[in-house]
């Protein structure tokens, strides 16, 4: 029977020990301390839910540099194909556009600025168009469409004229390409 009464006796103490560690557990989770764990972890869900969200944003700019490089190819093409090298190109280009869709172009008046943009320069084109609706109509088209950039301001309506049909004021402008911006693509 000692074996048994010192079995008792480890039990009892057992017993103890686990409910002493019970109830300082029970203890933890019911006091502050217990309460920052279960905080922690909201925290850290709100933080990982931060990082997805900034991972999200940022998205857009990785690659940036070939973005960066590519767009600068884009814009050298442009000025190439889209704006003019000289005034006469402009001129004969109007001159063009006005023999296909029939109307006459009266005096035209340039004016040149320094555009916002290095190797740029802005030039406001005001001209006289003669012709009937349909060809004016089809000469406004054509410039808007045209390969090379040309951006109507307005259009104003001049004095009627007999058996001319009807008389437009035309402001436009384009952008040139001066000698930096040659430079500045090569």
């Amino acid at each position: 029977m000692p074996d048994v009464k010192r079995m008792r006796r480890w039990f009892t103490v057992a017993l103890i020990v686990l409910g002493a560690i019970c109830v300082a557990s029970a203890g933890v989770l019911l006091s502050p301390i217990g309460h920052e764990s279960r905080t922690g972890h909201d925290r850290l869900d709100s933080l990982r839910a931060d990082l997805r969200k900034q991972q999200s944003e940022l998205g857009p700019l990785s690659g940036i540099d070939q973005k960066v490089l590519e767009a600068g190819q884009q814009i050298a093409e442009f000025y190439d194909q889209r704006l003019p090298a000289s005034y006469a190109s402009i001129s004969a280009r109007l001159n063009q556009l006005a023999e296909e869709n029939i109307v006459q172009i009266g005096t035209g008046n340039y004016q040149s600025k320094p555009a916002a943009v290095s190797g740029l320069e802005r030039v406001r084109i005001e001209a006289n168009i003669t012709g009937n609706y349909l060809q004016t109509v089809k000469f406004i088209n054509a410039l808007e469409r045209d390969h090379m950039f040309f951006l109507i301001d307005g259009v104003f309506l001049g004095e009627p004229q007999a058996g001319l049909g009807i008389k437009l004021k035309i402001r436009m402008e384009t952008y040139l390409r001066t000698s930096r911006a040659a430079a500045a693509q090569s």
